[in-house]
C-alpha cells in the first residue's frame, strides 16, 4: 500500500489576520515566492513520475508525483499563502519547508511571525522545518546567519536552516533523482559531487529524499545503490548548513 510523504511550504509574504486588506509582496515572480520555486523545480526534473499540479482552495497549491522506489511511495507538496486561518493539511505534513528572502529588512518579522504560527498551530514538535535563506547579491545584517539561527533557537522545534546566493540558473546540477533512478551515476559521482557541496536544486532533492527517509524509516545506502532500513534516530540539535556555490 502506498503512502504519500506530505511536504508543507508556508509563503513568507502570506496573508494574515492584521494584512489581508494591505498585504503586499505576493508576486509569483518573487525569488522566495514557493510557487515560482517549485514551477521551476518541476519544469526541470521531468524524471518525476505522475505529476500533477492542483488548487485545492484560494490559499492551497498541490504538487503530486511518484518516484522510481521500491516503496513506490506517493509525493505531494502543498504551497499555503494564507496564515489567518489554520489549515488541515498541515496537522497531517511530514515537514514544513520555509524560503526567506535575505535581502528583505522585513524578514526576521515575517519569519517570527511564521514560526509562532507553526509552533501554536501545527503540532511541530517531531516535524523538521527546513529554512532556506536566499540572496542575489548581498545579506542585510539584519538578515545574518547568526541571527536568523538565534531567531530559529527561541523556539522549540526541529529545524535545519539552509543559506544560498540564489540564481536561476538551471544546468549542472547533480540530480539525486536521476542518481537512485538509473545507472548514468556512479558512486564516485555522489560521493565526489553531492556531498562536498549543494545547489539550489539540490537542496530541494535533500529536502526530500531527507523527509522521505524519515517518514519510511529508511536511508539511502550509495554502496548499495538503494534505501535500507535505518538505526533508531538519536537526540540532537538542529543544525544549519552554509551554502556558498550557486545554481
Amino acid at each position: 500500500m502506498s503512502q504519500t510523504t506530505v511536504y508543507v511550504c508556508f509563503d513568507i509574504n502570506s496573508t494574515r489576520e492584521e494584512n489581508q486588506e494591505n498585504q503586499k509582496d505576493n508576486s509569483e515572480d518573487l525569488m522566495e515566492n514557493p510557487i515560482h520555486i517549485f514551477n521551476n523545480f518541476f519544469t526541470n526534473h521531468k524524471i518525476m513520475l505522475n505529476m500533477e499540479k492542483e488548487q485545492s482552495n484560494a490559499s492551497e497549491l498541490n504538487y503530486q508525483f511518484t518516484l522510481n522506489l521500491p516503496e513506490k511511495s506517493l509525493f505531494q507538496i502543498t504551497t499555503i499563502n494564507d496564515l489567518s486561518y489554520i489549515h488541515e493539511i498541515s496537522l497531517n505534513a511530514d515537514c514544513f519547508i520555509i524560503f526567506i528572502n535575505l535581502e528583505d529588512e522585513k524578514t526576521i518579522e515575517k519569519l517570527k511571525y511564521i514560526i509562532h504560527y507553526i509552533v501554536e498551530n501545527c503540532n511541530s514538535i517531531n516535524i523538521s522545518t527546513y529554512v532556506v535563506g536566499m540572496y542575489k547579491d548581498k545579506i542585510l545584517e539584519e538578515c545574518n546567519k547568526e541571527k536568523i539561527i538565534n531567531l530559529l533557537n527561541e523556539d522549540n522545534f526541529s529545524y535545519e536552516y539552509f543559506q544560498i546566493k540564489y540564481t536561476d540558473d538551471k544546468n549542472g546540477h547533480f540530480c539525486f533523482f536521476k542518481y537512485i533512478d538509473t545507472t548514468k551515476y556512479n558512486n564516485k559521482n555522489f560521493f565526489n559531487e553531492k556531498i562536498e557541496e549543494f545547489k539550489f536544486y539540490e537542496i530541494l532533492e535533500k529536502i526530500i529524499i531527507d523527509t522521505y527517509e524519515d517518514k519510511m524509516g529508511v536511508i539511502f545506502d550509495p554502496k548499495k545503490r538503494k534505501f535500507v532500513e535505518k538505526p533508531e534516530k538519536k537526540e540532537g540539535n538542529s543544525i544549519s548548513v552554509e551554502l556558498c556555490n550557486i545554481l
